[in-house]
């Protein structure tokens, strides 16, 4: 017996701008008798995380600049690399926790 979850009612009627009136009123339903869970850390925590990435971003950028300025170039492009990560985990937690754990999990 599965369980029917607001991802599965979108998974088995498609496209929501082709639903019915039925179709959207029963979703409605199916969200008020079983609401989704609500993800693993809000909004605002999330947006604490994206500030924590943007900080870790600056500080491996600096170090990268640092190190090409000293001339150590393989080193340079690790920290570089390290600073892009981190502005990418910066901006999808800007997002939400979703998309900040599709981003995560490479999905």
């Amino acid at each position: 017996m599965t369980t029917l979850t607001l991802d599965s009612y979108r998974d088995q009627h498609g496209d929501p701008t082709r639903w019915s009136t039925a179709d959207f009123d029963s979703y409605l339903v199916i969200g008020e008798v079983a609401p989704p869970v609500p993800p693993l850390y809000s909004y605002a925590e999330m947006q604490a995380v994206a500030a924590d990435w943007a900080r870790t971003a600056e500080r491996k950028q600096s170090i990268a600049d640092r190190l090409t300025a000293e001339g150590h170039e393989t080193a340079a492009g690790i920290w570089a690399r390290g600073a892009r990560e981190a502005r990418e985990y910066a901006a999808a937690a800007r997002y939400g926790y979703p998309h900040y754990e599709a981003v995560l999990n490479g999905w």
